[in-house]
């Protein structure tokens, strides 16, 4: 089969559907990995044909509007009316560009955003759809240890009120231009008020949650239709080799903490580089700061400080003691898998979900959101990552995690799907 990975988002949302490729083309496929510009690198370095549709997240990062959105990222009015902006813009240039070269596809496999270009191809094509989640959001009435009870229940029916609230708010401000593009460049009818997520949701269309259930288990009220497979890790290149600069650093001392706080750029960079370095300073350790775009510098920042641009994280993180980081989905999942303790970071989406998470299975103190966040309380975190029964906890994680297979269960599920004839051409 032609199978289309749409992996819409930073390298975070990329890496994965990378990792999942390689095991689809394995297994006998044809796989081409579709995605903003910057990752013609990335996937070539591992083999797999590639797409790009739309502009690379840095530059949408320095635009107007990208620069908006970075601002009041953290407040939910202003995530909100920043990411439409930006999605506006990707569904228009992201369905002109990929309905060219999409016509001889079998099936798409699509992350959340790029459901915003890939549910409508798939319906025009007439094409299953396979939705990807790199965090939880099905409705649940259970806690993440399988409890339920009447305060569950609440969150849970609170939790699922507010995410459709925010779907629908989304869809109003989405649905003139989406509809607008469905008719001029696909030939397809509008869709109607009610959002189609919900619809997809309705129809049972198959989702694979691609992290551990060692760290989030699968709730007993979940469809059968959502499967939750474990991480899908991607190991770097071969053809990869490290900075020497890296190498004598660690050679130098004691396993240094690992920083890094992806890809989206700092508002003020100048600021949170001292911050980093008097936290470091303040809680003696050594540390490795990993840039990825966020704007801070890269060199040598002080005797016990390096900072490169990227390093990839299968590769260092074996070597380093404490994880920094914002709790993105990707960073989150690696840190876990090495049996390292996280500090976390979070400063919108699905960050604050991930940096609980870690707190609630002992795997690293308190998440501290990243407005509250000052050279005493990073340094006192960093300083609890060398608590015994904190490394322990992470530790044992990292065991579970690494004896799972997330790339291997998930191809098993879309064939066991396309066997039974369980996934249909998407319509609504």
């Amino acid at each position: 089969m032609r199978i289309d990975l749409l992996a819409i988002g930073s390298r975070g949302d990329v890496q994965p559907f990378v990792a999942l490729g390689l095991g689809l083309r394995m297994a006998g496929h044809r796989v081409r990995i579709v995605t903003l510009d910057g990752f013609e690198d990335l996937v070539a370095a591992h083999g797999l044909e590639h797409c790009s549709i739309g502009r690379s997240p840095r530059d949408i990062a320095a635009s107007d509007a990208g620069r908006e959105w970075v601002a009041r990222r953290s407040s939910t009015r202003g995530f909100l009316q920043g990411f439409v902006r930006v999605a506006a813009s990707l569904i228009e240039a992201g369905v002109a560009s990929y309905w060219g070269v999409c016509q001889d596809v079998d099936a798409i496999i699509a992350s959340g955003m790029g459901l915003l270009v890939g549910v409508h191809i798939a319906e025009r094509l007439r094409i299953p759809l396979i939705r990807v989640q790199l965090s939880p959001f099905a409705r649940t009435h259970y806690d993440w240890a399988g409890r339920k009870n009447l305060l569950t229940a609440v969150r849970g029916e609170w939790t699922a009120f507010l995410h459709r609230a925010f779907r629908f708010l989304l869809w109003t401000k989405l649905r003139s231009g989406t509809n607008a593009t469905r008719q001029s460049m696909l030939s397809l009818p509008p869709l109607p008020l009610a959002e189609p997520f919900s619809a997809m949701d309705r129809k049972r269309l198959l989702v694979l949650d691609a992290y551990s259930p060692a760290v989030v288990p699968r709730p007993p009220d979940w469809g059968e239709w959502i499967h939750v497979t474990g991480y899908w890790f991607l190991d770097h290149s071969a053809a990869w080799t490290p900075d020497p600069a890296l190498l004598d650093f660690l050679k130098s001392g004691r396993p240094p903490v690992f920083v890094g706080f992806g890809s989206t750029p700092f508002p003020r960079p100048e600021a949170a580089t001292i911050l980093v370095l008097r936290s470091l300073e303040r809680a003696r350790q050594r540390g490795v700061i990993v840039a990825g775009g966020s704007g801070l510098p890269t060199g040598r920042l002080s005797d016990d400080v390096i900072s490169l641009e990227s390093v990839p994280h299968s590769w260092l993180f074996p070597r380093v003691a404490a994880a920094v980081h914002h709790g993105g989905a990707g960073v989150t999942g690696a840190a876990l898998c090495a049996g390292l303790p996280s500090v976390i970071t979070p400063v919108f989406a699905d960050q604050p979900f991930w940096g609980g998470r870690v707190f609630s299975l002992g795997a690293g103190p308190r998440p501290i959101p990243a407005k509250q966040l000052t050279e005493e309380n990073l340094a006192n975190a960093i300083r609890a990552t060398d608590n015994p029964e904190i490394r322990q906890r992470a530790a044992a994680l990292g065991t579970r995690i690494r004896a799972e297979n997330g790339v291997l269960q998930a191809v098993t599920v879309i064939h066991r799907q396309f066997e039974c004839g369980a996934l249909n051409a998407t319509t609504y």
